[in-house]
C-alpha cells in the first residue's frame, strides 16, 4: 500500500510508514503480553491521537493487517492468546 499522494485537503504529497521488527515468537509470556499491549494499543486506540500530532491516521487496510500480525506472535512457539485484545 502506498500513502504517498494520498487523497484529501491537506495530505501531505510525500509520506512513508514507520516500522517496528518484532520478534514473531516471545520467549517471555510477561513480555509478550506488553508488546501485544503496546501494539494494539498503537494501532487501533492511539490512532484517534494522530490528527492532533498532526499525523494522518493509518488506513483501515493497514490496522487489519497489523492486527493479523500481532494475533500471529507467539510464546515459545505457541500461539499467544492474550494477544488477541
Amino acid at each position: 500500500m502506498s500513502i504517498t499522494n494520498a487523497p484529501g485537503e491537506g495530505a501531505y504529497p510525500i509520506a512513508a510508514f514507520s516500522y517496528l521488527l518484532v520478534y514473531r515468537n516471545q520467549p517471555d509470556p510477561t513480555k509478550a503480553d506488553a508488546l501485544a499491549d503496546f501494539l494494539t494499543w498503537a494501532v487501533i486506540d492511539g490512532q484517534q491521537l494522530a490528527p492532533a500530532l498532526h499525523y494522518a491516521p493509518l488506513p483501515a487496510e493497514i490496522v487489519a493487517r497489523d492486527q493479523r500480525i500481532i494475533l500471529s506472535l507467539t510464546v515459545n512457539g505457541r500461539p499467544f492468546a492474550s494477544a488477541a485484545h
